[in-house]
């Protein structure tokens, strides 16, 4: 059912464009996703620039701060809550603030060599970049569990001793829980770019996406050669989650 607001702000052809930051921000507490997507394109190099000069030359850190910039407004947004028309301002003091928090937990983390899955407190950027519906998507699909490691580390900024706290868990588990949350939301990020209608290559290119992302790749390895011998459309659809692969964060080996 279309709400008062949407039918106020949304033009007669449909297109978003036209919109101010304060109409799309009223669509997006409505649930439009179209237009949060419109508010990333339009601000995201912009303060993506003003973050780098708070993260000392750290361009992972930069994107990092303004993705989790970009995030906090969604939540916001959804919340009922977030920026009226500044989105602008909004987005820079997040940004600055993320990225002044990112430095004092450089200062004073130090890596934990002997887990074997990545700490928290490594810096690889899960949304940057990245078209915001899509990943929007994949991270709708996560678990339940994941889905709150995932807010709980990059939103809320927990280390992993409070999330383990948290959990009623090992720190050692919550810093593995969170990076197996993070390889789900590439995976599921990699799945949602490429779709078929057929059974067959839909859990063909489910069987793909796990291998890229280093998932079972011995098991599936000659069920995803024999079918990509006779189905020409899964060769195209691999060679792209292939390209879209090569830009995500490498899994790092156990």
């Amino acid at each position: 059912m279309t709400t008062v607001s949407q039918a106020r702000f949304r033009p007669v052809d449909g297109s978003l464009s036209s919109l101010s930051d304060e109409e799309l921000c009223q669509l997006v507490r409505d649930a439009d996703e179209r237009a949060f997507s419109l508010l990333w394109e339009r601000h995201v190099s912009a303060v993506r620039a003003y973050a780098a000069q708070f993260c000392r030359g750290c361009d992972s850190d930069a994107a990092d701060a303004v993705s989790e910039a970009m995030l906090a407004m969604l939540q916001a947004l959804r919340g009922g809550r977030g920026p009226v028309g500044n989105v602008a301002g909004y987005l820079r003091v997040s940004a600055r603030r993320a990225a002044a928090r990112r430095n004092q937990r450089r200062e004073r983390e130090q890596p934990v060599a002997d887990i074997l899955d990545s700490p928290l407190e490594e810096q690889d950027v899960l949304l940057a970049e990245f078209d915001s519906t899509t990943a929007l998507k994949a991270y709708n699909g996560l678990s339940d569990q994941w889905k709150s490691a995932l807010r709980s580390a990059a939103i809320e900024e927990k280390s992993a001793s409070q999330i383990a706290q948290q959990l009623g868990i090992a720190p050692a588990s919550a810093s593995s829980l969170v990076y197996r949350a993070k390889e789900a939301l590439r995976t599921q990020f990699l799945r949602s770019h490429v779709s078929a209608q057929d059974k067959e290559c839909s859990r063909i290119l489910d069987r793909i996406a796990d291998s890229l992302r280093g998932r079972a790749v011995n098991r599936y390895r000659l069920a995803i050669a024999s079918h990509l011998q006779t189905c020409a459309p899964c060769r195209q659809k691999r060679r792209h989650l292939e390209q879209i692969n090569s830009a995500l964060p490498a899994k790092r080996a156990a």
